[in-house]
């Protein structure tokens, strides 16, 4: 997997490019936009996602349970 050069995310991130910067399918930020939860613009005829707005979705999921935290639950 590629990762970006720099840890610096642009403002907007071309929909192709979206899926390795923020880790997310297309067709799940594709969801996340219908639901009104991750923004998406129009420059011709290129579809750019609002980082800031995947960000803040990011920023709302639950907190991992990873291996023994998981099996004393």
């Amino acid at each position: 997997m590629n990762f970006p050069a720099s840890p610096i995310v642009p403002e907007m991130v071309p929909l192709p490019r979206a899926p390795a910067v923020f880790g997310l399918s297309r067709s799940h930020l594709y969801r996340l936009a219908a639901e009104g939860r991750v923004r998406m613009v129009k420059a011709g005829a290129r579809t750019l996602v609002d980082a800031a707005s995947v960000r803040a979705f990011l920023a709302t999921l639950p907190p991992a349970t990873i291996g023994a935290a998981r099996a004393a639950a």
